[in-house]
């Protein structure tokens, strides 16, 4: 037999010794002791915030083409992080069959980095506002209860309207293969109404200057409206448009109210001259 055991060797007693003057005398008995086969023994898992390892142990160093054993108990290294270790306790780990054991200086564990995907959320504000927070979601896989990604979320610089991008690449644990997606930050224009100011004048003066007002939301400080106000051609007595639809900013939406112009009429005092004649003569020509 191979099987691992203590035998007992016994001899026919028909043996004969090839040389005269000797015989064979049976003495006590003798065996022969078949020992265990120490195997090697390797485990791997993934990563998720235990030192156990409950399965998953290959075995090494088979003979006789045998089937490798089934492995029972668990075994535990000396961290839960994600690495290699060339030791882990073994005492609790036991095998289906007898004719091997474990070899304590052979065996060697592994944990993988967990696979998880994160992508940042996608924001948006007015233009001239603060910035949300940025955010994230794990979106395949999860962390392990407890755990977090160190690193920040980044958006590319700049204040004016457009999209932006959030980049989430410094995401990271060394727990994790972190494959990250990058979100955007959209900056939307601010909502402005102005209203052109009324103006008057007295026919045949000089046009005043033309001003507006922010009527309703504010300008960022130091922003302006570019376009100029312009009135209706015309310089006689009545009311012309003040056209405010010129004014505009990339970073706003402008709704404009027009506003007036009156030309009001020019006061003037006559005095009719005083005039004499002679009684019976014409009289002079009046003015």
């Amino acid at each position: 037999t191979s099987s691992a055991g203590v035998y007992t060797i016994s001899y026919n007693t028909g043996l004969v010794l090839g040389k005269t003057g000797y015989t064979l005398t049976p003495g006590g008995p003798v065996y022969w002791t078949v020992t265990p086969r120490p195997l090697n023994v390797a485990v791997t898992k993934t990563y998720d915030g235990s030192s156990t390892f409950n399965s998953g142990f290959v075995l090494s160093g088979l003979v006789n083409g045998d089937s490798a054993p089934t492995v029972a108990g668990s075994a535990t290294v000396g961290s839960r992080n994600a690495g290699r270790y060339s030791s882990f306790d073994s005492s609790t780990l036991s095998l289906s069959s007898s004719n091997y054991v474990l070899n304590a200086s052979g065996v060697s564990a592994s944990i993988d980095p967990r696979p998880i995907m994160v992508a940042a959320d996608a924001k948006s504000k007015v233009y001239g506002n603060v910035d949300p927070n940025l955010t994230y979601q794990v979106t395949k896989g999860a962390l392990v209860e407890g755990d977090s990604l160190s690193g920040a979320l980044r958006r590319v610089a700049g204040e004016n309207v457009g999209s932006y991008t959030i980049d989430a690449s410094a995401l990271a644990n060394g727990n994790y293969v972190v494959t990250a997606h990058n979100g955007a930050l959209s900056i939307d224009a601010r909502p402005i109404t102005v209203t052109a100011d009324a103006k008057s004048k007295v026919y045949g003066n000089v046009d005043p200057g033309l001003t507006y007002q922010v009527t309703q939301g504010s300008l960022v400080a130091g922003d302006s409206l570019g376009g100029v106000l312009r009135r209706a051609a015309g310089e006689n007595v009545g009311s012309y448009t003040i056209d405010a639809s010129a004014l505009a900013n990339g970073n706003y939406v402008v709704t404009a109210h027009d506003g007036a112009l009156s030309i009001a009429a020019r006061p003037i005092t006559v005095t009719a001259d005083a005039k004499s004649k002679v009684y019976g003569n014409v009289d002079p020509g009046l003015r």
